[in-house]
């Protein structure tokens, strides 16, 4: 699939089968999140892989008791390393390396889904408990929770907000009735200043072959 259909397509899911994962699988989301953007490009984001089934009950109780995570073979835990970016950035950096996590985890989450694996976002987790079960040290933030696993349900398409409703034109509040019409007279306006391009380089390319 191409990436808008595995956007459009992935669910969060919460049943997992009883099945092992590929360690290729589950290196390809490893390096997706890898080569996420971030901040300067400092790459402050740090992955704990887990795999033991203790270490999983454990995170699935420090995650508000959600012991659904537990029964996916496999969770990483995303974290970042917010000093070298602070140190670049000032107050700001703290901010840029929890962004820098979440862009890593979005990375993740579409790269499982295309390899026909399934996953969830977790946010909601006791800190300590996960700093402490994985020994994650103090000047670590714990951005995200993700168990990865082949999904045991079928989740339905969520209701999204229309474009109409959160898109703003030039300015916030500025909102687009017909977005549809504008997108088009957008496209054509596109297209006529590439081609426009087109025969300017076309007759600066004739000019210097004179």
């Amino acid at each position: 699939m191409d990436a808008i259909e595995c956007i459009l397509t992935r669910r969060s899911i919460r049943k997992f089968m009883d099945i092992p994962v590929e360690f290729e699988k589950i290196g390809n989301i490893l390096d997706a999140g890898i080569h996420a953007p971030s901040a300067g490009n400092l790459q402050d984001v740090k992955f704990v892989l887990v795999t033991d089934e203790n270490v999983r009950e454990s995170l699935a109780k420090a995650c508000v008791e959600q012991y659904w995570i537990s029964r996916a073979p496999v969770i990483i835990v995303v974290c970042t390393q917010p000093e070298k970016t602070k140190r670049f950035y000032g107050e700001k950096g703290e901010s840029f390396s929890v962004q820098n996590g979440a862009a890593a985890v979005q990375n993740m989450l579409i790269a499982a889904h295309a390899q026909g694996l399934a996953s969830c976002w977790v946010g909601a987790f006791e800190a300590e408990h996960v700093r402490r079960t994985l020994k994650i040290p103090v000047d670590a933030i714990i951005v995200a929770i993700l168990p990865f696993g082949y999904a045991d349900e079928k989740v339905p398409i969520p209701i999204r907000m229309p474009m109409e409703n959160v898109v703003f034109l030039g300015a916030w509040g500025n909102r687009i009735k017909d977005i549809a019409s504008y997108m088009e007279w957008y496209g054509e306006h596109v297209l006529r200043a590439v081609q426009a391009g087109k025969k300017a380089i076309k007759k600066f390319a004739e000019k210097m072959q004179k």
